[in-house]
C-alpha cells in the first residue's frame, strides 16, 4: 500500500461513522473558553450526520475499499495487544486502577465504544470514564500516507489526544498495516509533545517526489523540520513548507486548498493574495550534500508549484467572491477530496464553489444522481467510470457534518491509490 498523489485513483480508504462520542457532546463543549471544549462550533444532529455519512460511505465505495476505524480498533482489542491500549489510554485520561480492572473485563466491540464514546459500553446513559473524542470523524488528521511512510498524527490539542493513542494501536497492531514503515518521529513524541504537532489535513502528497506541508494552527515547524527529513530519507526529493495564517478558519492546509486533478486543484483566493492577511508563504526543504536546505521561494503557493515542475489551474472556492469566499472557506468548500483524478467528493451546501466547478468543466452532481449515474451508465463496474474521462463533482449533503469544520477530505484518511 502506498499513496503517491492526492489524485490517483483510491483503493483503500479509512473512515469513522458519527455516533455516540456525538451524542455526549453538551452545550460547554462549544465553547472555545471552556475546560471542556472539543473542537465543535455547534452541536451536531446526530441522526441527520449519520444519513450525510453514510451517503459519502457509498460514493467512495464506487471505487474503494472502505474500512470503518472502530471496526479495526474492535479487531486490535480482540488481541494480546488489549492492554498496552487501555494502559495507553488510562495514563492519559487519568484513569483509577479500579477503572482499568473495568475495561480489561469489557468485550472486544464493548471497550472500543468505550474508549471513544467514553461511557461503560459506550451507552449514553452509562457511567462516564472520560469525555468523548467526536473529532474521530475526522480521519484525516489522524495519519496520513506519505509514499510507503505511514506519519501517525501527534495531536496539538487535547481534546484529540487519545485519538493519537487508538490510531497508534491500529497503526501498530492491524495486519492491515503489517510492515508499513512509520515515521520515527511521530513515535518518538506520541502522547502529545508540543511543539512537535502535527496532523494529517497539513499534509498532501503531489507526487511520489514532492510533498506539501502546512506550517499551521495545528502542525509546527520543529515537527516539519523532522518529518522533512524523514521523507527526504525515504525517497521524496523536496518538501514544500506553507507557512499559513495560526487561525481556526484555515486550521489545517487542506481547509484552503485541495486538489482536483493532475493539473487543477480548488482553491481559497486570499492565500495568493500579496500583501493581504492571509497570505501564505512557502519554503522548500531538499537535500545538499548531507544536510537540509532551506529556500524561501518567490511567488504565491501556485507559483512555487509551477517552478517545481506542478503547473495548476485554479477553482476558487466561492467563485472568488469576496463574501462567498469566506462563507465557504468557513464550510469547506476548498476541501474536496479525489476519488480519481477529476471525479472528486464535496459538500452541497457550497453552491458558489459548485458553479465554479461546472464553469471549469465538472459536471457537478448529488451524491443520489452520482450513485445512479455509477448503476445505470457504467453498470457499477469503477473501471468503466475511470477510464470514461467524464469530469464529476459529487455533492453530499453535509450540514450536520460541517459542524466540526472538516469536508470530505478532512472526513478520509486514504491508505492505498493508484500511482
Amino acid at each position: 500500500m502506498s499513496v503517491t498523489s492526492e489524485v490517483g485513483p483510491l483503493r483503500r480508504v479509512i473512515v469513522q461513522p458519527p455516533g455516540g462520542a456525538l451524542e455526549r457532546m453538551m452545550p460547554h463543549h462549544i465553547h472555545p473558553s471552556s475546560p471542556d471544549y472539543l473542537l465543535f462550533d455547534d452541536l451536531v444532529h446526530v441522526p441527520q450526520a449519520r444519513i450525510e455519512h453514510a451517503r459519502m460511505r457509498e460514493v467512495l465505495g464506487c471505487v474503494a475499499e472502505v474500512h470503518l476505524l472502530e471496526d479495526l480498533l474492535c479487531e486490535v482489542l480482540d488481541t494480546s495487544a488489549r492492554r498496552s491500549v487501555i494502559e495507553d489510554v488510562a495514563q492519559l485520561s487519568h484513569l483509577s486502577d479500579r477503572d482499568v480492572t473495568l475495561l480489561e473485563g469489557l468485550e472486544p466491540s464493548e471497550l472500543a465504544q468505550t474508549l471513544i464514546v467514553g461511557t461503560i459500553g459506550g451507552k449514553l446513559d452509562a457511567r462516564s470514564l472520560m469525555a468523548p473524542v467526536p473529532n474521530l470523524i475526522f480521519t484525516r488528521d489522524l495519519a496520513a500516507r506519505a509514499g510507503d511512510l505511514l506519519i501517525v498524527g501527534n495531536a496539538r490539542k487535547e481534546a484529540r489526544r487519545r485519538e493519537s493513542a487508538l490510531t497508534w494501536a491500529v497503526a501498530d497492531h492491524h495486519p492491515l498495516f503489517g510492515g508499513v514503515a512509520k515515521a520515527e518521529i511521530s513515535r518518538e513524541v506520541r502522547g502529545g509533545s508540543y511543539p512537535l504537532t502535527v496532523e494529517g489535513g497539513d499534509i498532501l502528497i503531489i507526487s511520489s517526489s514532492l510533498a506539501l506541508i502546512g506550517a499551521s494552527e495545528r502542525t509546527t515547524w520543529s515537527m516539519i523540520v523532522h518529518l522533512a527529513d524523514e521523507l527526504l530519507d525515504a525517497g521524496f526529493s523536496r518538501v514544500l513548507v506553507v507557512e499559513m495564517p495560526r487561525q481556526r478558519s484555515s486550521m489545517h492546509l487542506d481547509t484552503v486548498f485541495t486538489m482536483l486533478s493532475w493539473d487543477r486543484c480548488v482553491v481559497y483566493g486570499p492565500i495568493l493574495q500579496p500583501g493581504g492577511a492571509e497570505e501564505v508563504n512557502v519554503m522548500r526543504l531538499s537535500r545538499k550534500g548531507h544536510s537540509t536546505q532551506v529556500d524561501d521561494l518567490d511567488g504565491d503557493l501556485l507559483d512555487a508549484l509551477n517552478v517545481e515542475g506542478y503547473p495548476l489551474s485554479e477553482v476558487l472556492c466561492g467563485g472568488g467572491h469576496p463574501i462567498y469566499a469566506h462563507r465557504e472557506q468557513w464550510t469547506d468548500g476548498a476541501n474536496y477530496v479525489a476519488l480519481a483524478p477529476g471525479i472528486v467528493l464535496g459538500y452541497a451546501r457550497n453552491e458558489r464553489t459548485a458553479v465554479a466547478m461546472s464553469e471549469a468543466g465538472f459536471r457537478c452532481v448529488e451524491s443520489t444522481e452520482f450513485l445512479r449515474i455509477f448503476e445505470c451508465d457504467f453498470q457499477s463496474d469503477t473501471e468503466k467510470l475511470l477510464t470514461s474521462g467524464e469530469q464529476f463533482a459529487i455533492h453530499v449533503v453535509g450540514s450536520e457534518l460541517s459542524r466540526g469544520r472538516g469536508g470530505p477530505r478532512c472526513l478520509t484518511m486514504p491508505i492505498e491509490r493508484d500511482g
